[in-house]
């Protein structure tokens, strides 16, 4: 088991507490932007354990630019756009991914017969609505194209899903906030048990579960397909862009 810093160019989390029961961990710092950074972690996991069986993708930042301001350069030329969180949260995944798949396969001999290993990606339910973060909301549509795009791919080789949490508590989003207009924000052990799911159910493969306060939805392969359970569960899609437009209106205040 292994823990990397998520983010690269950005305020460091602090580590987790390692309980008890977990016998043996160890903890990687890397910067997800950098692809060596990842590739050498990788590298250092399988000499550590002798094998990767299962990757959580979830590196991430919340937005830093809408990517139509007007700043300029000091002889007035239009400065390039701001790709941190397009780094972090897309590029840097794409990098997880790529590399998860040719460390899952590669240790396909240790496991039993038909079994697969699997990498679990982070979308949002950012992925499939209308969200004025621009920079955060394109991510996540890109994350959810990861599934559409590349699963058939590692069909019978790598299961490849994606967990799609609404408000949730971490360090990205103010939950005291989002809790002070009557919106409801899950902890991050609801989504954990989506990720636990994904990693030991041997079926789940192009999946996307999106999960708010305690309640869980496949979506991906949902009856009527995706965009009948998309549709499904974003009533309060306008709600929510309030809450967002609210959110940037605080912080900029």
């Amino acid at each position: 088991m292994s823990q990397a810093w998520r983010e690269c160019n950005h305020r460091r989390p602090e580590p987790f507490t390692i309980r008890p029961r977990i016998r043996e961990a160890q903890i990687i710092q890397l910067d997800v932007c950098s692809w060596e950074s990842q590739r050498d972690a990788f590298i250092q996991v399988e000499e550590w354990f002798g094998r990767i069986d299962h990757v959580f993708a979830n590196a991430g930042i919340g937005p830093t630019t809408d990517f139509l301001n007007d700043t300029l350069d000091e002889n007035g030329h239009l400065t390039p756009p701001d790709l941190q969180t397009i780094n972090v949260n897309l590029l840097g995944v794409i990098s997880t991914v790529r590399l998860a798949a040719y460390y899952i396969q590669k240790n396909s001999a240790h496991r039993a017969a038909g079994e697969l290993g699997s990498i679990v990606v982070t979308a949002s339910t950012a992925s499939f609505q209308n969200f004025s973060a621009g920079d955060y909301t394109i991510t996540k549509h890109g994350v959810l194209g990861l599934i559409h795009g590349i699963g058939f791919q590692l069909e019978g080789k790598v299961r490849l899903n994606a967990v799609a949490p609404s408000w949730t508590a971490t360090e990205m989003i103010d939950a005291a906030f989002i809790e002070g207009l009557g919106v409801g924000v899950q902890g991050p052990e609801v989504v954990a048990r989506s990720v636990a799911l994904l990693f030991n159910d041997q079926q789940r493969h192009g999946d996307v579960i999106y999960s708010w306060e305690g309640k869980y939805r496949e979506v991906n392969k949902a009856e009527g397909g995706f965009l009948a359970a998309a549709d499904g569960i974003l009533v309060n899609s306008a709600h929510e862009e309030s809450i967002v437009r609210k959110l940037r209106e605080a912080k900029m205040s």
